[in-house]
């Protein structure tokens, strides 16, 4: 099975995300660096997260260009380029960096994982902050097992069936859309992307290797909560 691109999933993105917490992680971004003067945005989908934040300098990296294509309309206020998060080169440092929805998943392996954390704290001013989270071990064993989940608009039908990968705590997702071209009739897109969690104390390891200073680690959108077992999203608050 192949990866691919978001390209018909970014043109419908936004619709079909309409339940989509972002002001939960808006709330844990603003009470952990709202003053932030410069902040990058790393995996910024179609912009929903970084157009809501304030600072002077806003960056949004995504490796989709149908995602950057849309959020450079969504959002003209931040600048947004296309750039992996694994290889991102960039000429100068952020105050903050985020990682929201569950973006580090998306890289590929272990080393790729630690590749971001690396390549992030290389790209953070003195004293800035790291903010990302991901899916647990728990949720990849329950949630994606073999899960056929469905949703629709007016215009979209959409499948999501999750298929357990071969590497420990990894998952394809396998998306078929049905979009509406006119009148009754539909057309049939189909697209297969990948992702893989470890456990809350290889993070953490791959967390010290990189550099990085641990301010707090927490579950489910709630700075408060500790992490446990049934946890499904772990956070985590990086300084450096």
């Amino acid at each position: 099975m192949e990866a691919s691109e978001y390209k018909t999933f970014a043109e419908v993105y936004g619709i079909l995300n309409y339940d989509m917490p972002y002001n939960l992680w808006l709330d844990i971004i603003n009470e952990v660096k709202g003053d932030a003067g410069s902040i990058l945005d790393i995996g910024s989908g179609t912009g929903e997260i970084l157009k809501m934040l304030r600072a002077k300098r806003k960056l949004g990296i995504d490796n989709s260009e149908e995602m950057i294509k849309i959020a450079r309309e969504n959002d003209p206020v931040s600048e947004y380029m296309v750039q992996d998060m694994v290889t991102m080169e960039l000429d100068e440092t952020f105050e903050l960096i985020t990682a929201t929805a569950d973006v580090l998943n998306y890289a590929s392996s272990k080393e790729a994982f630690a590749a971001v954390l690396k390549n992030v704290y290389n790209h953070l001013s003195a004293g800035g902050v790291f903010i990302f989270d991901v899916h647990t071990e728990h949720k990849m064993q329950n949630d994606f097992n073999y899960e056929l989940y469905s949703d629709s608009t007016e215009d979209i039908f959409y499948t999501w069936l999750t298929v357990p990968g071969e590497e420990e705590l990894s998952v394809w997702h396998e998306l078929t859309f049905f979009i509406r071209n006119s009148g009754d009739l539909y057309k049939k897109y189909e697209e297969t992307h990948y992702q893989q969690t470890y456990k809350h104390s290889e993070i953490l390891k791959m967390i010290n290797e990189a550099g990085f200073i641990i301010d707090k680690s927490f579950s489910d959108f709630d700075i408060t909560n500790v992490i446990t077992e049934v946890a499904e999203r772990n956070f985590y608050i990086l300084k450096k």
